[in-house]
């Protein structure tokens, strides 16, 4: 089971918070920014595990690079192949918002621009067996003056459960760094979500 979404910005300079996304429309928000993305399937998202609700260009600040990591890329291994972090119960709502750094790379440097995926994630009801695990997958294309690069990361995350008779929406800030401390030019974002074996193991 897997979802694309593929975000594409026109001439976009790389202003702090200088753009957000919302699925299906385009937001223009000043003098040569622009930015719209598109999923597949459309419209529903990840078969009401996670969507994308937004996304920002933002300077890593110490809280950003020491969040927690999005789980943990298996030693050695070749592609995805990791242990989810499973979200905190919410039975209630309205849920605390949780904040991840990438699984690979593990470790992400304050100063770095770096790009924030606000993802909307739904718990399932019921008990802990009822979570579901999955992984992200985000390239970045950036140009730095003249040299155009794509910046690869990972994150791994279990929904948990929500231990009553109702689901939770919980926010999910995944914070991934671009690899520079000079503003960059983006080009284009692209996140795919796999549906993970299990809670506990990816893929």
């Amino acid at each position: 089971m897997r979802t694309v979404y593929l975000v594409t910005a026109a001439a976009m300079l790389a202003m702090i918070g200088g753009y957000a996304i919302a699925a299906t429309t385009v937001t223009t928000l000043s003098p040569q920014q622009s930015s719209n993305v598109t999923q597949s399937p459309s419209p529903g998202g990840f078969a009401g595990i996670a969507t994308i609700t937004s996304e920002q260009l933002v300077v890593l600040t110490s809280s950003m690079s020491s969040a927690t990591a999005g789980g943990v890329e298996t030693s050695g291994a070749v592609g995805l192949s990791g242990t989810p972090h499973a979200l905190a119960t919410c039975a209630t709502g309205p849920c605390a918002a949780t904040n991840f750094i990438t699984a690979l790379p593990a470790t992400e440097v304050t100063g770095d621009f770096g790009e924030q995926i606000v993802l909307s994630v739904t718990q399932p009801s019921g008990v802990v067996a009822n979570s579901v695990g999955f992984d992200i997958a985000v390239t970045v294309s950036i140009t730095v003056g003249v040299t155009t690069s794509s910046q690869n990361a990972l994150a791994y995350v279990a929904t948990g459960s929500t231990g009553v008779g109702t689901t939770s929406t919980i926010p999910v800030f995944l914070f991934v760094d671009l690899g520079t401390s000079t503003a960059p030019v983006i080009n284009s974002v692209s996140v795919v979500f796999n549906q993970c074996a299990s809670a506990s193991a990816c893929p």
